[in-house]
Protein backbone atom coordinates (compact mmCIF):
# COMPACT_ATOMS: atom_id res chain seq x y z
CA UNK A 1 0.00 0.00 0.00
CA UNK A 2 1.76 3.14 -1.20
CA UNK A 3 1.62 6.09 1.59
CA UNK A 4 0.06 9.54 0.52
CA UNK A 5 2.44 11.69 0.70
CA UNK A 6 1.78 15.31 2.35
CA UNK A 7 2.97 19.06 2.23
CA UNK A 8 2.32 20.47 5.69
CA UNK A 9 1.46 24.14 6.41
CA UNK A 10 1.40 25.85 9.53
CA UNK A 11 2.76 28.50 11.60
CA UNK A 12 1.22 29.30 15.15
CA UNK A 13 1.38 26.72 18.39
CA UNK A 14 -1.81 24.96 18.24
CA UNK A 15 -0.87 24.45 14.17
CA UNK A 16 2.85 22.48 15.37
CA UNK A 17 0.96 20.09 18.03
CA UNK A 18 -1.36 19.07 14.73
CA UNK A 19 2.20 18.59 12.90
CA UNK A 20 3.86 16.82 15.32
CA UNK A 21 0.84 13.97 15.91
CA UNK A 22 0.77 13.76 12.37
CA UNK A 23 4.53 13.05 12.70
CA UNK A 24 4.56 10.75 15.25
CA UNK A 25 1.41 8.84 15.29
CA UNK A 26 1.90 5.08 14.68
CA UNK A 27 -1.20 3.69 13.11
CA UNK A 28 -1.51 7.00 10.73
CA UNK A 29 2.59 6.90 9.95
CA UNK A 30 1.66 3.49 8.27
CA UNK A 31 -0.72 5.68 5.81
CA UNK A 32 0.83 8.74 4.96
CA UNK A 33 4.25 10.30 5.17
CA UNK A 34 4.76 13.51 5.58
CA UNK A 35 7.10 14.89 3.01
CA UNK A 36 7.68 18.99 3.37
CA UNK A 37 6.68 21.61 5.64
CA UNK A 38 6.14 25.01 4.70
CA UNK A 39 5.73 27.67 7.23
CA UNK A 40 6.06 31.23 7.57
CA UNK A 41 9.42 32.71 7.85
CA UNK A 42 11.09 33.50 11.10
CA UNK A 43 9.76 37.34 12.30
CA UNK A 44 11.40 40.15 14.88
CA UNK A 45 9.30 39.18 18.29
CA UNK A 46 8.83 41.55 21.35
CA UNK A 47 10.57 45.12 22.56
CA UNK A 48 14.08 43.96 21.21
CA UNK A 49 12.39 42.55 18.06
CA UNK A 50 14.48 38.98 18.44
CA UNK A 51 14.13 37.49 15.06
CA UNK A 52 12.04 34.47 15.86
CA UNK A 53 11.12 30.68 14.13
CA UNK A 54 7.34 30.17 13.99
CA UNK A 55 6.14 26.93 16.71
CA UNK A 56 5.97 25.14 13.12
CA UNK A 57 9.58 25.82 12.27
CA UNK A 58 10.67 24.30 15.73
CA UNK A 59 8.95 21.46 15.85
CA UNK A 60 10.14 20.54 12.09
CA UNK A 61 13.62 20.72 12.60
CA UNK A 62 13.11 18.05 15.33
CA UNK A 63 12.00 15.50 12.22
CA UNK A 64 13.43 17.33 9.03
CA UNK A 65 16.87 18.11 7.20
CA UNK A 66 16.54 21.51 6.25
CA UNK A 67 15.39 21.36 2.58
CA UNK A 68 12.44 19.86 3.42
CA UNK A 69 11.05 22.97 5.33
CA UNK A 70 10.52 26.01 3.25
CA UNK A 71 9.90 29.45 4.68
CA UNK A 72 7.78 30.63 1.87
CA UNK A 73 6.20 34.97 2.81
CA UNK A 74 3.82 36.42 0.53
CA UNK A 75 6.64 38.85 -1.52
CA UNK A 76 8.55 35.37 -2.04
CA UNK A 77 5.83 33.31 -3.49
CA UNK A 78 5.33 36.45 -5.80
CA UNK A 79 8.68 35.36 -7.54
CA UNK A 80 8.42 33.78 -10.74
CA UNK A 81 10.92 31.61 -10.24
CA UNK A 82 9.86 30.45 -6.76
CA UNK A 83 6.60 29.37 -7.75
CA UNK A 84 8.02 27.61 -10.84
CA UNK A 85 10.17 25.16 -8.70
CA UNK A 86 7.72 24.92 -5.64
CA UNK A 87 5.26 24.18 -7.86
CA UNK A 88 7.07 21.25 -9.51
CA UNK A 89 8.00 19.79 -6.04
CA UNK A 90 3.71 19.99 -5.33
CA UNK A 91 3.26 17.86 -8.43
CA UNK A 92 5.22 15.01 -6.88
CA UNK A 93 2.70 15.67 -3.38
CA UNK A 94 -0.47 13.96 -2.79
CA UNK A 95 -2.19 16.16 -0.53
CA UNK A 96 -1.50 19.43 0.88
CA UNK A 97 -2.95 20.29 4.23
CA UNK A 98 -2.98 23.71 5.71
CA UNK A 99 -3.90 24.89 9.19
CA UNK A 100 -3.20 28.53 10.12
CA UNK A 101 -0.69 29.03 7.63
CA UNK A 102 -1.13 32.74 8.19
CA UNK A 103 -1.10 33.66 4.54
CA UNK A 104 -2.97 32.98 1.02
CA UNK A 105 -1.99 30.42 -0.92
CA UNK A 106 -1.77 31.49 -4.95
CA UNK A 107 -4.49 29.70 -6.80
CA UNK A 108 -2.16 28.33 -9.23
CA UNK A 109 -0.75 26.30 -6.46
CA UNK A 110 -4.25 24.48 -5.37
CA UNK A 111 -4.84 22.23 -7.93
CA UNK A 112 -1.45 20.56 -8.27
CA UNK A 113 -1.19 17.70 -5.71
CA UNK A 114 -3.71 14.82 -6.29
CA UNK A 115 -6.17 15.63 -3.47
CA UNK A 116 -5.43 19.20 -3.94
CA UNK A 117 -5.31 21.63 -0.51
CA UNK A 118 -7.13 20.45 2.47
CA UNK A 119 -7.80 23.56 4.81
CA UNK A 120 -8.93 22.85 8.62
CA UNK A 121 -10.91 25.74 9.67
CA UNK A 122 -11.88 25.78 13.24
CA UNK A 123 -15.48 26.90 12.93
CA UNK A 124 -18.72 25.26 11.68
CA UNK A 125 -18.47 26.64 8.36
CA UNK A 126 -19.90 28.13 6.48
CA UNK A 127 -19.89 30.42 10.00
CA UNK A 128 -17.02 32.21 11.03
CA UNK A 129 -14.91 32.54 8.11
CA UNK A 130 -11.63 34.67 8.67
CA UNK A 131 -8.30 35.05 10.72
CA UNK A 132 -10.39 34.56 14.21
CA UNK A 133 -13.12 31.47 14.05
CA UNK A 134 -11.74 30.24 17.86
CA UNK A 135 -12.00 33.30 19.37
CA UNK A 136 -15.54 35.08 17.93
CA UNK A 137 -17.46 32.32 19.36
CA UNK A 138 -16.19 32.62 22.82
CA UNK A 139 -16.42 37.07 22.36
CA UNK A 140 -20.28 35.93 21.45
CA UNK A 141 -20.66 33.65 23.97
CA UNK A 142 -22.06 30.65 21.49
CA UNK A 143 -22.44 27.55 23.14
CA UNK A 144 -21.49 25.38 19.78
CA UNK A 145 -18.30 25.37 17.36
CA UNK A 146 -16.80 23.10 15.47
CA UNK A 147 -13.97 21.93 12.88
CA UNK A 148 -14.33 21.64 9.54
CA UNK A 149 -12.23 20.45 6.71
CA UNK A 150 -12.61 21.96 3.28
CA UNK A 151 -11.22 21.26 -0.20
CA UNK A 152 -9.88 24.57 -0.79
CA UNK A 153 -10.73 26.88 -4.08
CA UNK A 154 -9.82 30.25 -4.78
CA UNK A 155 -11.87 31.71 -2.45
CA UNK A 156 -10.93 32.74 1.63
CA UNK A 157 -12.78 29.41 3.83
CA UNK A 158 -15.17 28.53 0.72
CA UNK A 159 -14.48 25.55 -0.98
CA UNK A 160 -16.48 22.65 0.04
CA UNK A 161 -17.22 20.68 2.89
CA UNK A 162 -14.99 17.35 3.29
CA UNK A 163 -15.71 16.95 6.53
CA UNK A 164 -17.43 18.62 9.67
CA UNK A 165 -17.70 18.15 13.35
CA UNK A 166 -19.71 20.22 16.30
CA UNK A 167 -17.56 21.13 19.67
CA UNK A 168 -20.00 22.10 22.60
CA UNK A 169 -18.35 25.04 24.37
CA UNK A 170 -17.43 24.47 28.10
CA UNK A 171 -18.22 27.58 30.56
CA UNK A 172 -14.37 26.84 31.45
CA UNK A 173 -13.26 27.23 27.90
CA UNK A 174 -10.64 30.14 26.47
CA UNK A 175 -9.30 30.44 23.84
CA UNK A 176 -6.57 28.21 24.40
CA UNK A 177 -8.63 25.73 25.70
CA UNK A 178 -10.57 25.62 22.00
CA UNK A 179 -6.94 25.64 20.53
CA UNK A 180 -6.22 22.46 21.80
CA UNK A 181 -9.60 20.53 21.86
CA UNK A 182 -10.70 21.47 18.65
CA UNK A 183 -6.94 20.64 17.26
CA UNK A 184 -7.61 17.33 19.07
CA UNK A 185 -10.37 16.99 17.18
CA UNK A 186 -8.86 17.69 13.66
CA UNK A 187 -6.66 14.75 14.10
CA UNK A 188 -9.24 12.53 15.00
CA UNK A 189 -11.06 13.28 11.86
CA UNK A 190 -8.20 13.53 9.41
CA UNK A 191 -7.21 10.33 10.46
CA UNK A 192 -10.41 8.51 9.61
CA UNK A 193 -10.80 10.08 6.47
CA UNK A 194 -7.25 9.18 5.74
CA UNK A 195 -7.85 5.36 6.78
CA UNK A 196 -10.98 5.61 4.63
CA UNK A 197 -9.01 7.26 1.44
CA UNK A 198 -6.42 4.64 2.02
CA UNK A 199 -8.47 1.24 2.97
CA UNK A 200 -11.81 1.26 1.71
CA UNK A 201 -10.94 2.97 -2.32
CA UNK A 202 -13.09 5.53 -0.86
CA UNK A 203 -13.81 8.15 -2.97
CA UNK A 204 -13.50 11.63 -2.07
CA UNK A 205 -17.11 13.30 -1.37
CA UNK A 206 -17.78 16.37 -0.47
CA UNK A 207 -20.48 19.07 0.10
CA UNK A 208 -20.95 22.67 -0.88
CA UNK A 209 -20.78 25.17 2.19
CA UNK A 210 -24.95 27.25 2.26
CA UNK A 211 -22.76 30.35 1.06
CA UNK A 212 -25.88 32.50 1.95
CA UNK A 213 -25.31 31.79 5.38
CA UNK A 214 -21.81 32.44 5.58
CA UNK A 215 -20.58 34.92 8.79
CA UNK A 216 -16.78 36.50 8.85
CA UNK A 217 -14.34 37.34 11.33
CA UNK A 218 -11.83 39.94 11.72
CA UNK A 219 -8.44 39.91 12.37
CA UNK A 220 -7.41 40.48 16.21
CA UNK A 221 -5.94 43.56 17.00
CA UNK A 222 -4.20 44.89 20.42
CA UNK A 223 -7.07 47.65 20.75
CA UNK A 224 -9.72 45.01 20.70
CA UNK A 225 -8.31 44.12 24.52
CA UNK A 226 -8.86 47.98 25.60
CA UNK A 227 -11.06 49.02 28.00
CA UNK A 228 -11.76 52.45 29.52
CA UNK A 229 -10.61 52.71 33.43
CA UNK A 230 -13.88 53.75 34.71
CA UNK A 231 -15.46 51.48 32.57
CA UNK A 232 -13.95 48.81 34.17
CA UNK A 233 -14.41 50.23 37.38
CA UNK A 234 -18.08 50.12 36.77
CA UNK A 235 -18.38 46.67 35.96
CA UNK A 236 -16.45 45.72 39.24
CA UNK A 237 -18.97 47.09 41.18
CA UNK A 238 -22.03 45.45 39.47
CA UNK A 239 -23.39 42.42 41.98
CA UNK A 240 -26.52 41.85 40.14
CA UNK A 241 -27.27 39.19 37.18
CA UNK A 242 -26.11 41.88 35.02
CA UNK A 243 -25.56 40.77 31.54
CA UNK A 244 -22.50 43.38 31.32
CA UNK A 245 -20.32 40.92 33.05
CA UNK A 246 -21.39 37.84 31.38
CA UNK A 247 -20.54 39.63 28.03
CA UNK A 248 -17.29 41.04 29.51
CA UNK A 249 -16.40 37.96 30.31
CA UNK A 250 -16.86 36.02 27.05
CA UNK A 251 -14.76 39.02 25.65
CA UNK A 252 -11.93 37.94 28.38
CA UNK A 253 -12.27 33.96 27.36
CA UNK A 254 -12.26 34.84 23.79
CA UNK A 255 -9.06 37.71 23.49
CA UNK A 256 -7.04 35.84 26.21
CA UNK A 257 -4.04 35.33 26.34
CA UNK A 258 -3.53 37.99 23.58
CA UNK A 259 -4.66 40.75 23.35
CA UNK A 260 -6.08 40.39 26.60
CA UNK A 261 -8.10 42.99 28.25
CA UNK A 262 -5.95 45.67 29.58
CA UNK A 263 -6.59 49.49 30.60
CA UNK A 264 -4.49 52.73 30.83
CA UNK A 265 -4.34 54.05 34.71
CA UNK A 266 -4.94 57.52 35.53
CA UNK A 267 -0.97 57.62 35.67
CA UNK A 268 -1.04 56.71 32.21
CA UNK A 269 0.33 53.01 32.59
CA UNK A 270 -1.31 50.37 30.76
CA UNK A 271 -2.75 47.24 33.37
CA UNK A 272 -3.61 44.15 31.83
CA UNK A 273 -6.38 41.67 33.66
CA UNK A 274 -4.55 37.86 32.99
CA UNK A 275 -7.14 36.65 35.24
CA UNK A 276 -10.71 37.20 36.36
CA UNK A 277 -13.37 35.30 38.60
CA UNK A 278 -16.75 35.50 37.45
CA UNK A 279 -19.50 34.43 40.18
CA UNK A 280 -23.03 33.13 39.70
CA UNK A 281 -26.27 34.24 42.27
CA UNK A 282 -25.88 36.76 42.62
CA UNK A 283 -23.14 37.74 39.42
CA UNK A 284 -19.76 39.70 40.55
CA UNK A 285 -16.84 39.97 38.58
CA UNK A 286 -13.59 39.86 40.61
CA UNK A 287 -9.86 39.95 38.78
CA UNK A 288 -7.33 37.68 40.12
CA UNK A 289 -4.21 38.35 38.61
CA UNK A 290 -2.93 41.67 37.24
CA UNK A 291 0.04 42.73 35.24
CA UNK A 292 1.78 46.51 35.92
CA UNK A 293 3.27 47.67 32.32
CA UNK A 294 7.00 46.93 33.35
CA UNK A 295 6.37 44.57 35.85
CA UNK A 296 5.39 40.96 36.47
CA UNK A 297 2.43 39.50 37.12
CA UNK A 298 1.22 39.81 40.49
CA UNK A 299 -2.19 38.56 42.35
CA UNK A 300 -4.97 41.55 42.08
CA UNK A 301 -5.21 42.24 45.83
CA UNK A 302 -1.48 42.89 46.89
CA UNK A 303 -1.55 45.33 43.26
CA UNK A 304 -4.40 46.92 44.49
CA UNK A 305 -3.19 47.13 48.48
CA UNK A 306 -0.28 48.50 46.79
CA UNK A 307 -1.80 50.83 44.32
CA UNK A 308 -5.47 51.37 45.87
CA UNK A 309 -7.26 52.09 42.57
CA UNK A 310 -10.11 49.60 42.71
Amino acid sequence: MKKITIAYFGSPDFSAKLLEKLLTDKDLLRLIEVKLVVTQPDQPVGRKQILTSTPVKTTAEKYFESEDIKFLSLSGLGVPAVIKNFGIELKNIDLALVYAYGAIVPKDFLFLPKYGFWNIHPSLLPKYRGTAPMATPLINGDKTTGLTIIKMDEEIDHGPIIDQETYTILETDYRSDLENKLTELAFNMFKKIINELQITDYELETKEQNHKEATYTKKLTKQDGFIKFKELIDLLKLTTNHQSLVTFYSRFRGLSPWPGIWTILPSGKRLKIIKVKLVANPHSLTPMVVQLEGKKEVDFKTFNEAYKLF
